[in-house]
């Protein structure tokens, strides 16, 4: 994990160099921007519909392109437990990678991953994704999620996610500068896990909740991106996700937030951009005390009708991870020089959301932090 981490930082430092030799002003077409208009759609070829093979291969297998899937699940035993398919990510790794986290309560993450040189195996018209033994595929409906305990020294999954809260992608899905782009899908916004857990030769039997997503892009997030927050989980029957992110000056600093609320019966916010005010709480000391500067307590996303959510930070830290740590002297000194200070941070998080016409509801999720500079 700490190579990959380190190959972004190190596109960070050097974007960063070239921003702050750059002073013109960026042209509109080149600013930070969600693809959201109707020439957008016909282009990407989408429609407002989402089809089961956007969760499928979106990009040509190359070096300047990076693609994942994502899962994440709280199960009803207070466990976290992580898992994500990569393709040359990090950008720029050129391997292919399957990562497994698991977080028991009271413990600390428990982290495994495993890359491969060789090539893998990635549909296009649905997600079906097999890298060495490890398998992840479903329909936007039903996902299975194998990671072979065999192959990792002893930590893995057989996990079922079934979807019970509608698919959503922000308007295209397209986060774009010029021609870069950042593409993110939610496959399922919340769905109910079943199956069984690994670790240390033991196999039990879990269930809970989970969320499953896909990214993917053609330029590394640490040339396009100075930091975001991304949040999701449950209050009441509700799910939320939501995001902000913050562009580097050079594609114009511009943010770019997104806030989604659903639940089994419908969608009852999908707003972003303009239509959503993005808002960090006061500035706090970070939980973790080799983290040495000022964070937000939280993040709140509000529409003009009243819909609200808020997010905390908590003490409850999942990862909280130094992406400097591990990297060359001259890297370390160069970014230092600069001010950069990178660093990601996953908290459990508790949230409040309120509806207009509802009392407000209490919940629980996920929040993470990702400074890039």
């Amino acid at each position: 994990m700490s190579a990959r981490w380190i190959r972004v930082v190190g596109v960070a430092v050097g974007a960063l160099a070239m921003g702050l030799a750059a002073h013109a002003e960026t042209p509109d077409d080149q600013k930070l921007h969600l693809a959201a208009s109707p020439a957008d759609f016909q282009a990407l070829g989408l429609g407002k519909d989402i089809a089961v093979r956007e969760d499928g291969r979106r990009t040509a297998a190359s070096p300047d392109n990076f693609e994942w899937w994502y899962f994440d699940g709280l199960l009803d035993d207070g466990t976290v437990v992580v898992v994500w398919f990569g393709d040359n990510w990090f950008y720029g790794s050129h391997k292919r990678a399957v990562n497994i986290e698991l977080t028991a309560p009271g413990k600390p993450t428990r982290r495994i991953m495993r890359t491969f040189d060789e090539p893998g195996s990635f549909a296009t018209d649905q997600a079906d994704i097999r890298i060495g033994p490890h398998r992840f595929k479903g329909d936007l409906g039903v996902y299975s999620i194998h990671v072979d305990a065999a192959e990792t020294g002893g930590v893995g999954c057989d996990l079922t996610l079934r979807r019970r809260v509608a698919s959503y992608r922000p308007a295209t899905g397209y986060i774009e500068a010029g021609q870069q782009y950042f593409a993110w899908l939610v496959a399922v916004p919340e769905g109910a896990i079943t199956g069984t857990l690994t670790a240390d030769g033991v196999t039990r039997q879990v269930t809970g909740s989970g969320y499953h997503d896909h990214n993917w892009g053609n330029v590394s997030p640490a040339k396009l991106f100075d930091n975001w927050w991304w949040g999701r989980g449950r209050a009441g029957e509700e799910t939320i996700i939501a995001s902000v992110i913050h562009g580097k000056p050079a594609v114009g600093g511009t943010t770019v937030p997104l806030f989604f609320v659903g639940d089994a019966h419908g969608v009852e916010v999908d707003a972003f951009g303009a239509a959503v005010t993005a808002t960090e709480g006061a500035p706090t000391r970070h939980p973790d005390p080799k983290h040495e500067r000022l964070i937000a307590s939280g993040v709140s996303f509000a529409t003009a009708d009243g819909s609200r959510a808020e997010f905390r930070i908590s003490d409850h830290v999942l990862t909280s991870a130094n992406l400097l740590a591990n990297a060359p002297l001259a890297m370390r000194a160069a970014a230092s020089a600069m001010g950069m200070k990178p660093w990601y941070t996953r908290f459990v998080s508790p949230i409040t959301l309120s509806l207009p016409g509802r009392s407000p509801a209490a919940g629980q999720g996920t929040l993470e932090y990702f400074e890039l500079k």
